[in-house]
């Protein structure tokens, strides 16, 4: 979930994977093959197997049999390098092992490589001026056998003799939990349960061919299809934009597991951007039904009763009116509601050229991009795309809407060494390329998404 994917040619990527609400909880990513197929899943309440642990870093020896860490509260947290949600419980993890001195250990699991997790260990404790070295473990085929799941963070719970205790997600981790847990008061915690992947890849195939599996070669023919779902169980919270040329005859747009919210923001982005979530305003009685404002357990139970899918798949021809058929359709779907774009003057991040000198000019011949290890690197894009990017993914936490006032119409290139969490770091990689991020008072536009008036309540003349 570290990439996305985008035409070079184009402003909108083909695919997002939305940082939505939920997506914040955990990151996915397809499990890897166990070697070690005796191992079996431990329920809570079971004892905890013996096995030796291998691949172990910072500790008296590589391998370790689990009873090692008995008598504590264990708790094995399942983690990658590319999560953002991981990485940003780093600080906290280790805050809450020095509270509860020898009563709480944390040993991170991962299935990468020592040195993908050395490389990381280095550019953080470089970055963040710390100097966190933990007992971990690194290329696990045996603890997630034991452990399975397919999202991440994922922290199990083993308390001083060796029992399985729970199995929870990262709003658990909190110093109140565990001194109850310890004291022996604790009340039950949610159990963490990641749903089974339906492995469906929209960037290939239309939803509907999953929907309706059975071979048909009129498939093949479908030129406008519209397709509207609840909440389906198996597929993460993705938007997808095919367009003509793009290995396709027709035009397609597909949400899978999305809010309104999505729908609204990609219908009046009009395929030049999809409207950030501060750019948007949401007036209406029931705003839960776009953003649930939950965290934990709460936004999980909410996401199967808010979220939908939805497909719209167009001729070729008729491409350049597929947006305004979106728009429809959402009157059809949500004849509550009502939106608009106004022009408002707000405070902004601007992207901006301190220089003429094009440092950023692409020499490359194919679109790519990756963030991982504090280092994100692009290829052949343009800067609406990467400004985008930033506002929607790399630094949605950012309170003000980020703009591209750089004016340039070329691809680009960019390799930056930075945490995109703070800003002065951002500054500091941007000027390498003479770019900058500018605070400015602009014309915006802000999506308006409201309650419709009834019609009896509409004045007439």
């Amino acid at each position: 979930m570290n990439s996305r994917f985008c035409s070079p040619g184009r402003i909108l990527p083909y695919l997002f994977y939305f940082s939505v609400f939920y997506l914040l909880l955990w990151c996915w990513k397809p499990a890897r093959a166990q070697t070690n197929v005796s191992l079996k899943p431990v329920q809570i309440g079971d004892v905890v197997p013996d096995i030796t642990i291998n691949n172990i870093l910072n500790y008296k020896s590589p391998t370790a049999k689990l009873s090692e860490f008995k008598g504590k509260l264990l708790i094995l947290d399942f983690w990658a390098t590319w999560c953002q949600p991981c990485v940003a419980m780093i600080p906290r993890m280790d805050s809450l092992e020095h509270r509860f001195g020898g009563k709480v250990a944390f040993i991170p699991v991962t299935y990468q490589s020592p040195r993908e997790v050395a490389v990381f260990r280095n550019k953080y404790n470089a970055r963040k001026g710390a100097r966190v070295q933990v007992t971990e473990v690194a290329a696990d085929t045996q603890l997630s056998k034991l452990f399975p799941h397919s999202g991440l963070p994922h922290y199990v719970w083993i308390d001083s003799g060796g029992v399985l205790r729970a199995i929870t997600g990262k709003e658990e981790i909190t110093g109140a939990r565990i001194e109850s847990f310890l004291a022996g008061n604790a009340t039950p915690m949610a159990v963490k349960q990641d749903e089974k992947d339906l492995a469906y890849n929209g960037l290939t195939t239309p939803l509907f061919k999953l929907l309706e599996p059975a071979p048909n070669p009129a498939f093949k023919s479908v030129q406008y299809r519209a397709l509207h779902t609840g909440y389906i169980q198996g597929l993460p919270g993705v938007v997808i934009l095919k367009q003509p040329g793009d290995s396709i005859d027709q035009w397609r747009v597909t949400f899978t597991n999305i809010t309104p919210y999505h729908l609204y923001s990609m219908a009046y982005g009009q395929g030049k951007r999809f409207i950030a979530r501060h750019s948007v305003d949401i007036q209406t009685r029931d705003s839960l039904k776009f953003i649930s404002g939950l965290k934990g357990a709460a936004v999980r139970e909410w996401i199967p009763k808010n979220t939908m899918c939805y497909e719209l798949i167009v001729p070729a021809g008729r491409a350049a009116n597929a947006f305004a058929m979106l728009r429809d359709d959402l009157t059809q779907l949500f004849p509550q509601y009502e939106a608009v774009i106004e022009t408002r003057k707000r405070p902004v991040l601007a992207l901006v050229r301190t220089s003429g000198v094009e440092k950023f000019k692409s020499k490359s011949q194919r679109f790519s991009e990756g963030y991982e290890n504090f280092t994100y690197r692009l290829r052949r894009s343009t800067l609406p795309v990467f400004v985008m990017g930033l506002e929607n993914s790399y630094m949605r936490s950012s309170k003000l809407p980020l703009v591209d006032q750089t004016g340039y119409t070329g691809y680009v290139d960019l390799d930056l060494d930075l945490d995109f969490n703070d800003l002065a770091s951002v500054q500091k990689a941007l000027a390498g390329y003479d770019l900058a991020l500018e605070q400015k008072m602009v014309d915006t536009q802000v999506l308006v998404i409201r309650d419709r008036k009834p019609a009896a309540a509409i004045s007439s003349y």
